[in-house]
């Protein structure tokens, strides 16, 4: 397993046990437990070379006949850590029926941790249902760690966590238990951004209440701080001496950082000419989460139309106002302008990137919601998803040309190949001539068309328009059966026409997918602030959000906690080495015409 393979050889005291266990009543005494793996095994494990400590049980094995099973089932472990589902699933096979019997509870922990790298915490549960709770420490930790990941997985978050709470009994340290409280943190953030439900149960133990009622207060200390205070003082009033104050120990840090603010902010925006409602739908999404802030710790917020005077008169004018802190401006163009003249002034929040290779200043953060950026993430999830080789059709033009370029660069350095790519005019309706050449598509007379064998994945880019165009056609042309990658701006909410895009994967961001409640709160409280909002500019909106809230993180010179950076609503931020803002997008699949969690 990958995370209990690093556990000095508990696996291999699990076998002793079991193994003299299952034998103690034969007249002839039991049969001595199989010898220590060689050395050269031992180091193998340690150093992390899963694969090639894999093969070596493998070898073990094959030459210990006796020991066969439990030979074959830490292969299957060290595969699993190597990442190598398919080879520990033959591992896994290669096990006798006796083992069920023999060693039972290292194959249903090996089984269980599989169950668990292929996403199926229902199978997982199940192979542990299939013994008793083992009552050995290493056992018995490992044991309840992988019944509270699998519950969680299964959505079953209160079983997770009365998991994660028995674990703790095992745990031979104080550090250790810490370490797992962390995580057990991290899970019930998870399910309650993705809408989890998290009552407690009727009757329920106060500690497994406890850490349920925190969960939607840990998505707000991450998504909103400044909400946070009072949510905070509540649970804990609520729960006082609770095992997760340990955890929450530096949740006030995020607070206090997110209503660290300058004294005076300028915000550059075209709020005038052809840039005016983008520039519009940013503006609103700031001064919401402006609003969201108490009234008493507010900054001084002043507003610059870029479009009715130069973006350097616009800069020169908010230093000479007493600006502290400046965000934008918007496009690419005023970027470039005002990129020379911030040197040993006030930070700049730019609100687009740079060309490359002009270079910035040290106070010049920048943040972007770059197609670019999205191409190569989707470049990045069909790799890790074994799918080496497939096609794209993407829009005409100098968008499509960069969406192309970004998507196949980063494939290709990961060990993909874009097999051919099709382009389209951005009016087209009927993509049957598209598809039937970028997937070579065969019609024969009387029987079910053909397509290429060697493509794994369609990438398709461009407007929900075109998406609901062409994955209907993909399923006419016989196509269907190849998964479909998109990207965000593929996606806009509408549960009727989206049912033509049912089975279509694609990165967002969390304003846009999230089930999480904060999420919900906040897009409410913009709908409230805003209503004549139009909902195709929501993206902007969000990001006009999140560029308010990175300026007291960015004046401290850091993108957040240095491990964990900000979690906002256009995605997880951090900033890299060239001062430029990430993001880390949530990934969904639309079902039923709604995106769900992917």
């Amino acid at each position: 397993m990958a995370a209990i393979g690093r556990r000095p050889w508990w696996l291999l005291c699990c076998a002793f046990s079991l193994v003299i266990g299952a034998t103690a009543c034969s007249l002839v005494g039991p049969p001595e437990a199989p010898a220590d793996p060689r050395p050269r095994v031992d180091k193998l494990v340690a150093s992390g070379r899963h694969p090639e400590a894999a093969r070596a049980y493998g070898e073990l094995a094959a030459s210990s006949p006796t020991d066969h099973d439990y030979y074959e089932l830490q292969s299957a472990d060290q595969w699993v850590a190597a990442g190598n589902i398919a080879e520990a699933h033959q591992a896994l096979a290669s096990v006798s029926q006796d083992a069920r019997s023999k060693l039972p509870i290292l194959r249903a922990l090996v089984a269980a941790e599989l169950s668990l790298a292929e996403n199926d915490g229902t199978r997982a549960l199940h192979e542990l249902d299939s013994i008793p709770a083992p009552t050995q420490g290493g056992e018995a930790q490992t044991y309840w760690w992988l019944r509270g990941k699998s519950a969680f997985l299964a959505g079953r978050p209160a079983d997770g966590v009365r998991a994660y709470v028995e674990r703790e009994r095992w745990l031979g340290d104080a550090a250790s238990v810490h370490a797992s409280r962390e995580e057990l943190y991290a899970k019930l953030k998870t399910a309650a951004q993705r809408g989890a439900s998290l009552k407690p149960p009727a009757k329920a133990d106060p500690i497994v209440a406890g850490w349920l009622e925190l969960a939607p207060v840990s998505v707000e200390l991450s998504r909103n701080p400044v909400r946070a205070t009072a949510d905070l003082a509540s649970w804990r009033q609520r729960f006082p001496q609770h095992p997760a104050d340990g955890v929450l120990a530096t949740a006030p840090s995020p607070i206090v950082a997110a209503s660290s603010f300058p004294d005076q902010i300028a915000l550059l925006l075209p709020l005038s000419g052809r840039a005016e409602l983008d520039g519009i739908a940013v503006r609103d999404g700031f001064i919401s989460a402006f609003l969201q802030q108490d009234a008493n710790s507010r900054p001084h917020v002043r507003i610059y139309d870029v479009a009715a005077q130069s973006v350097a008169s616009a800069y020169g004018q908010a230093i000479s106002d007493g600006a502290n802190f400046i965000v934008g401006p918007l496009t690419k163009e005023d970027v470039a302008a005002i990129a020379p003249l911030t040197a040993g002034r006030a930070p700049v929040l730019a609100l687009n990137y740079l060309a490359d290779g002009i270079a910035a200043g040290r106070n010049l953060y920048q943040y972007a919601l770059l197609p670019e950026d999205e191409a190569r993430l989707v470049a990045r999830r069909v790799v890790s998803e074994g799918r080496l080789k497939g096609v794209a059709i993407l829009p005409d033009g100098e968008l499509g040309d960069r969406i192309g370029a970004a998507f196949a660069d980063e494939l290709t350095r990961l060990g993909g190949t874009l097999l051919t790519s099709q382009r389209y005019e951005s009016q087209r309706a009927d993509f049957s001539d598209v598809i039937k050449q970028v997937l070579q598509v065969h019609a024969v007379k009387g029987e079910p068309s053909t397509h290429r064998p060697d493509a794994a994945f369609v990438f398709i880019a461009g407007s929900p328009g075109s998406a609901r165009q062409i994955m209907p056609q993909l399923r006419f042309h016989y196509a269907g059966d190849v998964p479909v990658y998109a990207m965000s701006s593929d996606f806009e909410p509408d549960v009727n026409a989206n049912s033509d895009i049912n089975g279509m994967a694609f990165p967002d961001m969390p304003w846009m997918v999230s089930g999480d409640p904060v999420i919900a709160q906040i897009r409410e409280s913009v709908r409230g602030a805003w209503p004549a909002r139009t909902a195709r500019r929501d993206r902007l909106y969000a990001f006009g959000f999140d560029a308010y809230r990175l300026i007291p993180v960015l004046q401290q010179g850091k993108s957040g906690d240095s491990e964990t950076g900000m979690s906002g609503v256009t995605g997880h931020l951090r900033l890299d080495d060239h001062n430029r803002i990430r993001r880390e997008l949530e990934w969904a699949q639309i079902k039923n015409g709604v995106p769900v969690d992917f």
